[in-house]
């Protein structure tokens, strides 16, 4: 069943990764249970519509997850603002041993 895969080993742990073996896994079932030629190209093709969309899903996912981890790391992990003239950074206002 997975001998066909094209998949290389550094990417068998994507979320398409696991699309693509779950999707897989429904194609096989279809081409088992249903034996009307009509009806099986019918479920592939619904398969495949599935597939697509939850791809999609995921990317988005995973673009708006690394959106909001960039724009939260900027946040709290700010650069130290320098001086135009030395190029310095700035005093603090606090000491550390506070």
């Amino acid at each position: 069943m997975f001998t066909n895969y094209p998949q290389d080993i550094t990417s068998c742990l994507t979320p398409d990764a696991f699309i693509n073996v779950l999707q897989t896994i429904k194609r096989n079932l279809t081409d088992k249970i249903i034996t009307d030629p009509i009806l099986n190209k019918a479920a592939h093709e619904y398969i495949t519509a599935q597939t697509e969309f939850a791809k999609i899903l995921t990317r988005n996912f995973t673009e708006l997850s690394k959106y909001t981890i960039d724009s939260c790391t900027k946040k709290v992990f700010t650069v130290a603002e320098t001086t135009s003239k030395t190029k310095a950074p700035k005093a603090r206002a606090y000491s550390d041993e506070e």
